[in-house]
């Protein structure tokens, strides 16, 4: 036999595996990918009455602790938007009744920063905390 009849069986065998074959292997391990990713983040379903009654009350506190941060956080920008920077105060207290009193507009301005950035963490933590709770 010659090389070139040879290379022209070869083809013919080429030509004949099946193709449809490897494109439906593929799909099934992507379908098995897809449903082995579903399972690893399915919520494990809770076993009693008792637990979805108690997550209940984790999640009420956890609203209740977002709610307090909004009025804190509406509190500071109704004194920053109030403040004359003539007249504001700052006063510190302890559980003593120690008092630790601030005038300087300067001083007031740095300490309202810091806390608005501060509590502007804790308040996206708490939304993030309330919309991603599974009852």
């Amino acid at each position: 036999m010659n090389t070139k009849t040879m290379t022209q069986e070869k083809a013919k065998e080429v030509k004949t595996l099946p193709l449809a074959n490897s494109a439906t292997t593929a799909e099934e391990l992507k379908k098995a990918d897809i449903a082995k990713t579903i399972e690893k983040f399915k919520p494990e379903p809770f076993k009693s009455a008792e637990e979805r009654i108690m997550r209940k009350n984790q999640f009420e506190a956890l609203a209740n602790r977002f709610q307090q941060l909004k009025v804190k956080d509406n509190d500071l920008k109704m004194f920053h938007a109030g403040n004359d920077k003539t007249s504001a105060k700052i006063i510190f207290k302890n559980a003593q009744n120690f008092e630790f009193e601030i005038q300087n507009s300067n001083v007031i301005e740095k300490l309202t920063k810091a806390a608005q950035e501060e509590l502007s963490i804790l308040l996206e933590e708490a939304r993030n905390e309330v919309l991603t709770f599974e009852i």
